[in-house]
């Protein structure tokens, strides 16, 4: 087993102990913490893609923007630090798991049969012309979807504030 495979069960490991960390947590805070480090381990694998861009995109967008709207969610509304009654049981904890693993073999299985191995084509477009291409051609729609963002936050911001009775 060379270094580089090595490299990539790390982060496959720190992905889904981030996942499962966001599923089995007790508080919503403790959930958003696991979901962060998730996203990380996702820009992670695609860094071993050798995809930089995708992975500075996935910590901008995911990591940053859509973590902090999902936070301030959470201050809006009050996190609740409940854990569900149904989840007691190891049981219930074990059949959920089963179900789980039967499930992913199931998807391996059908995108293996499906999606053969195939050597994949040399990508020729690099992040200097994806760049020029943001903040050249589709200027418009990249202004359009942060407005539509900051629209976003001020509605869920007046919503809370009127299911407080603040007007």
């Amino acid at each position: 087993m060379s270094i580089g495979d090595l490299l990539f069960l790390f982060i496959v490991g720190v992905t889904l102990a981030g996942a499962l960390a966001a599923v089995l947590a007790g508080s919503i805070v403790y959930a958003l913490m696991g979901l962060v480090v998730t996203m990380f381990g996702v820009a992670g694998l695609y860094v071993y893609l050798h995809s930089p861009f995708l992975a500075m995109v996935q910590i901008l967008i995911y990591v940053g923007a859509i973590t902090v709207l999902i936070a301030f969610a959470i201050m809006l509304i009050g996190p609740q630090y409940r854990r569900p009654k149904e989840w007691t049981t190891l049981g219930k904890l074990g059949a959920a798991a089963g179900v789980a693993v039967v499930t992913l073999g199931l998807f391996v299985k059908f995108v293996m049969e499906v999606f053969p191995r195939t050597k994949a084509p040399a990508f020729t477009v690099t992040t200097k012309q994806i760049g020029a291409l943001f903040f050249k051609d589709l200027v418009l729609p990249f202004e359009l979807i942060s407005l539509l963002i900051v629209v976003a936050i001020l509605g869920a911001i007046m919503l809370a504030l009127f299911a407080r009775g603040d007007k």
